[in-house]
């Protein structure tokens, strides 16, 4: 089995075992970072990202490692991306938090599709090894309200627009409580 495999198959056991009856609640992350995938190309057909995207995903690297409103969040100690389908969505997804992740000395996760946010927050929200920590997903824009909503986010954010790739969604976990901020990231 290899290491990825491993490792999404505990972060499963720790969220079957965390929600399972008369366990005791686990504390959430402090952090999530939240963004959709970077620019894609004009070519419906070309799952991955576009030149712009790949220079996006570049820009990343330093907002996430050195841009003192990340930093103050603390360094991310997972990387989560949709899981390729066969029509090759999820793709851009991972390509874009692949510097990040590689310059953080951590893989990209991808143990779901888009569709299933409920399932990652389940996973993220009841693995201890998140506790009081950051957490960075890039997921497919149509699904982030969602996934924000099933992260705690309350009221549910507004449809993440087609044209925007500049921005990053911050959830901080504060008394039983999910706060949601924007920020703007690269040119």
């Amino acid at each position: 089995m290899n290491t990825t495999r491993l490792l999404v198959t505990s972060n499963l056991l720790f969220a079957i075992l965390a929600s399972a009856p008369g366990q005791s609640q686990v504390a959430p992350p402090a952090h999530i970072i939240l963004l959709r995938h970077a620019e894609k190309p004009a070519d419906p057909d070309d799952s991955h990202l576009s030149p712009a995207g790949v220079k996006r995903a570049a820009q990343l690297v330093p907002f996430i490692t050195k841009d003192p409103a990340m930093t103050g969040l603390g360094s991310p100690v997972a990387v989560f991306a949709s899981q390729t389908t066969k029509h090759d969505n999820g793709q851009r997804s991972q390509e874009t938090c692949a510097p990040t992740a590689s310059a953080l000395k951590l893989q990209v996760q991808t143990p779901f599709r888009s569709g299933g946010y409920a399932s990652l927050a389940k996973l993220i929200l009841g693995n201890p090894a998140y506790a009081g920590k950051t957490v960075l997903i890039c997921w497919t824009h149509e699904e982030i309200p969602r996934l924000a909503a099933a992260l705690g986010v309350k009221p549910r954010p507004p449809k993440w627009k087609d044209s925007v790739y500049d921005r990053v969604y911050v959830i901080s976990y504060q008394n039983g409580n999910a706060s949601l901020a924007s920020y703007r990231y690269g040119n």
